[in-house]
């Protein structure tokens, strides 16, 4: 305990160390005029920046409300909360070596969520740190700090960082996201080949944003997983001025998944045997003109224990603009050799690593029924002072039920939901980029004969301030 809160406290003094320091070291510095000199270049070109957000959320299910009856809704999720982020990037001393460092702090403005009987800790909202994966929201604590990295350069082409750090997204591992990315512990390095960037990443270690620790996965429970080592090797660029090309090829080593949770005495009744998993990115953006585009995405990962085999998603985009308009069609479609939801990322517990699959259409299911196809439409319109407004649209259909062998969390035959969002950021002075959002979703269900409703609503109120140093 003495030990890590040594750590956290020494990170978290360098943070604070670099918001009070100067832009420049002043030459009567007790180290001399040597150290102010390097000082002065290891500043140059460095950036502090911040983000104060507060999100103030009520997200309703209309089943396993308490007390209740299937059918019922209730509000899971009725919170408001804060996060305070703190982002600093040095220049290079000699050219080509840096640091960077960033992290926030979290509590809850009100809390209103579900509880758990036994701590009283609320229901994890994600955007609070949170004792584990299921509850804690609003505990606050220390600064959670999400990137310590050293980073170094070679010439223009070749660059690189390790320490706790986040993927570029280049290959098949990603970031975790709240309104801040989750944390590897690990190491990356990039290098230029003519019109291509190839990156390979590697970890051992990965934290969700609202997790403190990689040790709180396993008191969920049902997150109870452990692996090894992640690595991925991406390769993307032009390959004409108008098409982009992603590959991605990764694997994590010696995945162990929970096998059995005995609810009543609040244990793990046992694990599956460790497992290798391989993960696939296939990505291609083709540019018809200046105002439309079009893309593929694919991205499989086998899995023997969760997938028998693969498991994957993939899906068409269209995109166009007429003038202040947008418009953007999805088409989605999720396959699994056993039948189970499919998540695309290689390790199927969740928060724990991330995938680069890049449909998400903040609609509040996951569309990843196996063999479901689903469709989402949506139209913006930017109105030019500040202004911006989306409404889309989006269907699925075509996955199993569970009495004809599907796995998963929910049982239907169909879905659709409706969302939309109003949202104004702040153009002049002092606050400008400042932005208020207004967001609601509506997801209506079509369950299998039998099976527990599964509609849900969420309305959602943000205020993101940003702020420079």
């Amino acid at each position: 305990m003495e030990s890590k809160f040594f750590k956290v406290s020494a990170l978290t003094a360098a943070m604070l160390g670099a918001v009070a320091m100067p832009a420049m070291a002043t030459e009567d510095s007790a180290a001399g005029p040597e150290y102010v000199e390097q000082v002065n270049e290891f500043l140059e070109g460095s950036t502090l920046a911040g983000v104060a957000v507060v999100d103030t959320r009520s997200r309703t299910r209309s089943t396993g409300a308490p007390g209740g009856e299937d059918g019922d809704v209730w509000s899971r999720l009725n919170y408001s909360s804060y996060n305070l982020i703190l982002d600093f990037t040095s220049g290079y001393h000699n050219g080509w070596l840096g640091a960077d460092i960033a992290g926030y702090l979290s509590g809850d403005l009100y809390n209103d969520s579900a509880m758990n009987g036994g701590t009283g800790e609320y229901l994890c909202n994600e955007i609070s740190t949170c004792n584990n994966l299921d509850w804690g929201a609003g505990e606050g604590g220390p600064v959670k700090v999400t990137k310590a990295a050293l980073k170094f350069k070679a010439g223009e082409n070749v660059d690189g960082r390790f320490g706790f750090t986040q993927a570029n997204g280049n290959g098949v591992l990603g970031n975790v996201w709240s309104f801040v990315p989750g944390t590897y512990r690990g190491a990356e390095l990039n290098a230029n080949i003519g019109n291509f960037k190839a990156t390979y990443f590697i970890a051992d270690q990965f934290t969700a944003p609202w997790l403190l620790s990689k040790n709180d996965y396993a008191p969920a429970l049902w997150a109870d997983t452990t692996w090894g080592i992640a690595h991925s090797l991406g390769l993307q660029g032009n390959a004409t001025d108008d098409l982009f090309l992603q590959f991605g090829l990764g694997q994590v080593t010696d995945v162990k998944y929970q096998n059995g949770v005995d609810w009543a005495n609040g244990v793990v009744t046992g694990y599956h045997d460790p497992v290798d998993t391989t993960g696939y990115k296939v990505y291609a953006k083709y540019n018809i003109n200046d105002t439309m585009s079009v893309a593929y995405d694919f991205y499989g990962v086998n899995d023997d224990v969760q997938y028998d085999g693969l498991g994957y998603t993939t899906g068409l985009a269209f995109n166009a603009s007429f003038g202040q308009f947008s418009w953007m069609t999805n088409l989605n479609y999720a396959k699994s050799d056993n039948d189970r939801d499919v998540n695309p990322r290689m390790i199927y517990t969740y928060g724990m690593t991330n995938g680069t699959y890049s449909l998400w259409w903040d609609a509040l299911s996951d569309w990843n029924k196996s063999g479901e196809v689903s469709i989402y439409n949506r139209l913006s319109f930017d109105q030019g002072n500040g202004w911006n407004y989306y409404l889309g649209f989006g269907y699925g259909s075509g996955g199993k039920s569970a009495a004809e062998g599907a796995i998963g969390d929910w049982d239907y035959k169909s879905e659709y939901a409706v969302n939309g969002t109003i949202s104004y950021s702040v153009q002049t002075g002092a606050l400008k980029g400042s932005t208020v959002r207004l967001h609601g979703t509506v997801l209506e269900r079509d369950e299998f004969e039998g099976a527990n409703s599964a509609d849900e609503t969420d309305l959602r109120f943000q205020v993101i301030i940003p702020y420079t140093f």
